[in-house]
């Protein structure tokens, strides 16, 4: 405890209170942060031939795990993800699924090797994804918010 009080009083002109311009160089960043985060919010799309216009979050889970593989309707569903460093799809895991990368990578790799399902397709870039939603029929996924396309939003409605 001693040694402790004064290795704090030694560096005490360290631990002064900001300055304004230390503050006003906080508020700066925390705002940045702010807007970044919110350009990365994330939206589920699906192919306009799906007829499904909500989902749960636990039917949302369950697609993208790959323990649901059927819409209602019997179509398969296919679901498309980015690469597992794309910031994007970093975004979708924490805030939809609320789950890391390498967390969902591993139940796509115990359903590909027990023979239960197959891994999501994965793309490359942000165009390639909304190219596919909109193309292939019973198509899943996720784009930046403020991305138009015509593929289908769906609405998440949590439990």
């Amino acid at each position: 405890m001693k040694t402790t009080f004064a290795l704090l009083w030694k560096w005490r002109k360290y631990l002064r209170f900001p300055s304004p311009k230390h503050i006003a160089f906080i508020v700066l960043v925390l705002s940045t942060w702010s807007l970044n985060a919110q350009a990365d919010q994330t939206v589920v799309v699906i192919n306009p031939s799906v007829a499904k216009p909500t989902l749960t979050q636990v039917e949302l889970r369950q697609i993208f795990t790959g323990h649901l593989q059927y819409w209602e309707d019997g179509n398969k569903i296919h679901v498309f993800v980015l690469e597992d460093n794309d910031p994007l799809h970093k975004a979708f895991c924490r805030e939809t699924l609320k789950m890391f990368p390498y967390q969902l990578s591993r139940l796509w790799n115990q359903l590909t090797y027990s023979g239960q399902g197959v891994t999501p397709t994965r793309v490359s870039s942000k165009e390639e994804l909304i190219e596919r939603l909109e193309k292939t029929p019973g198509a899943i996924g996720y784009m930046p918010s403020g991305v138009v396309s015509k593929a289908r939003m769906v609405k998440v409605v949590s439990q």
